[in-house]
């Protein structure tokens, strides 16, 4: 009945209008995030050709709704594309998508740095889109004329709410452009006021360590699951490196949740199962490093986000890797990266250091997380498209990821082999390939609850504390909530009374 009000025939050119405009932003600047998408075969293409539909649609909804008024459309339009028109050529011509890490290197970066990025070819794309997005505001003045405007701001608030919280727009929506601009710069200034909370200290009554030259290095592993490391007996042989060294590991260790930014605050901070709001309210374990003078360095090569940002920031320094890089970008992302960093924090003055690498590890897209010479399960994954892969390929993707953090973690260990140091990896959650139907994670599936967990100690720091690896070794066969980490990091440094808990720790004696 509403479009029988709106005269379909009178309504004609201004759908014809939305229509081409909306193609102008999906073909020249959303069409990137599929164009170079991995995909193989015929079935896939249509399967990437649907989803950008898709986009067209939501695109077509918003412009819709921006159209019916000409001087908000005048407005809106020409900074739309202005925008997007960057965005999109970065991600051309570098693969760099837009995050809040971005963001906020543009922000501080001095003139010089950002004047580099221009160049010429940037000023002649953005100019020529800026023509364009003109046109069309010239051509909604001259030749479009709406009428009935409240019945069509109506439908397509309407439409538009429905096609938003559809799940997988809903889902992706942060992360495409034109949608980007808005959830990005939104999520930075986002985790800009989650950094400045005023969270009180938990330092009172703690005591510190008297050890000196200790290196304290956790690595936060990503999906990687406990079943999958040879050295826990997996069939195959995923852990060549770690295989030879001291690893003390940890199989049964339960996650109690199977997402990242849900985990990594838990994790970090005293939560557990009967007060998780610690996990918001709470500094983390560095407040207590800090407070015993060690040198605090969060390295990230994963993007920031605003359940866990705090925790980031509470560190001395923190350095990113991959800045450009999001689930939306398929090109290489490894965790190879982080070495610099550590090499550059390792040779700190401090007597005392307490380094967290965030790794990207085993995210999926599993292909653009090794190096092409980790490629020893074969085949591997050819599509984006979960559906489109066999079980056999995706864990054979998967697991040369778990080839290449083998290797990974024992660069690290090389670097701490002569000091006096001690490691210890945990995953944020483990990964499903099926069970239950459940393929990545993120759902609620046995095995995402399962993440690796282990320690090392180098010969020195084992020499200094031969109690705490006898007791590990005792322990490693017991079952732990991810809860442990708070208490089992500080006791390992060395950090003791106050709000630590040796037993909810890995030292726990019996």
């Amino acid at each position: 009945m509403i479009m029988i009000a709106l005269n379909l025939k009178k309504q004609l050119p201004l759908f014809l209008f939305v229509t081409v405009a909306a193609l102008f932003i999906g073909i020249f600047f959303t069409a990137v995030d599929f164009a170079t998408a991995p995909f193989s075969g015929v079935k896939d293409f249509i399967e990437l050709f649907s989803q950008w539909l898709v986009w067209l649609l939501v695109i077509w909804l918003f412009i819709y709704l921006s159209a019916i008024f000409k001087y908000i459309f005048a407005l809106f339009f020409p900074v739309l594309v202005f925008f997007s028109s960057i965005l999109a050529y970065f991600r051309y011509t570098m693969h760099a998508t837009f995050t809040s890490m971005m963001l906020d290197a543009a922000l501080d970066n001095d003139t010089q740095i950002t004047a580099e990025l221009v160049s010429v070819k940037l000023i002649l794309f953005v100019a020529c889109c800026f023509l364009a997005a003109l046109a069309f505001v010239i051509y909604r003045f001259k030749k479009i004329t709406v009428h009935y405007a409240l019945l069509h701001l109506v439908l397509s608030v309407f439409l538009a709410g429905i096609t938003v919280n559809m799940p997988r727009v809903r889902r992706s929506l942060p992360a495409r452009i034109p949608f980007n601009l808005y959830f990005v710069t939104t999520r930075y200034y986002a985790e800009k006021k989650e950094i400045q909370q005023d969270r009180p200290p938990l330092y009172e009554n703690t005591v510190c360590t008297e050890e000196e030259d200790l290196v304290v290095l956790f690595i936060l592993g990503e999906a990687l699951r406990s079943d999958h490391l040879g050295l826990n007996g997996y069939d195959r042989n995923t852990t060549p490196y770690l295989n030879q060294e001291d690893i003390i590991s940890f199989q049964h260790i339960y996650s109690e949740y199977t997402h990242t930014n849900a985990s990594v605050p838990h994790i970090m901070t005293r939560a557990d199962s009967i007060t998780p709001e610690r996990a918001y309210t709470e500094r983390s374990f560095v407040d207590l490093f800090k407070h015993c003078g060690f040198y605090t360095a969060w390295l990230a090569n994963q993007e920031s986000a605003k359940p866990y940002v705090y925790f980031m920031h509470e560190c001395d320094t923190l350095m990113h890797v991959n800045i450009n890089k999001s689930s939306y970008v398929f090109d290489k992302w490894t965790d190879g990266d982080l070495l610099p960093l550590v090499d550059t924090c390792l040779q700190k003055n401090n007597r005392q250091k307490m380094l967290i690498l965030h790794t990207i590890g085993s995210h999926w897209y599993y292909n653009s997380h090794y190096p092409d010479d980790f490629q020893v399960f074969n085949p591997i994954v050819k599509s984006k498209i979960i559906s489109a892969s066999s079980k056999e390929e995706m864990i054979n993707s998967y697991d040369n990821t778990i080839l290449y953090t083998d290797f990974f973690i024992y660069s690290i260990i090389e670097r701490l082999r002569d000091k006096n140091a001690v490691l210890i990896y945990l995953s944020d959650h483990g990964e499903s390939f099926g069970e239950n139907g459940v393929w990545l994670h993120a759902i609620d599936s046995p095995p995402v609850h399962r993440p690796a967990c282990f320690v090392w100690m180098s010969p020195a720091y084992k020499t200094a504390h031969p109690d705490k690896y006898q007791v590990l070794q005792e322990n490693k066969w017991k079952t732990y909530r991810t809860d442990f980490l708070f208490h089992t990091i500080a006791l390992a440094a060395g950090i003791t009374g106050g709000v630590v808990d040796e037993q909810m720790s890995l030292f726990a004696k019996e």
